[in-house]
């Protein structure tokens, strides 16, 4: 991790910018005590979860639909008689 002072982020932001853009992290120090910390921004796309295709594989195991009866008829007969 890189430190730079508020003075030279002043006089020099673009060279600091790049460190970070270079994925470092830079402290900023305040008469050599750290007050802040600039980091890299997150990309977006780096985040977005890969999800399974579902789809895909509800087809691969179950061809020929869903076997059995439906979830509905399952819970009315759970519930018995209505009054």
């Amino acid at each position: 991790m890189k430190t730079a002072s508020v003075r030279e982020i002043q006089h020099h932001l673009s060279r600091v910018l790049e460190w970070v853009e270079g994925g470092e992290e830079v402290e900023v120090t305040r008469r050599k005590k750290v007050v802040a910390r600039i980091v890299p921004a997150e990309d977006p796309e780096k985040k977005r979860p890969e999800w399974p295709d579902f789809e895909a594989r509800w087809k691969e195991d179950f061809p020929n639909g869903c076997p059995g009866k439906p979830l509905s008829e399952i819970v009315d007969e759970g519930r018995g008689p209505r009054p």
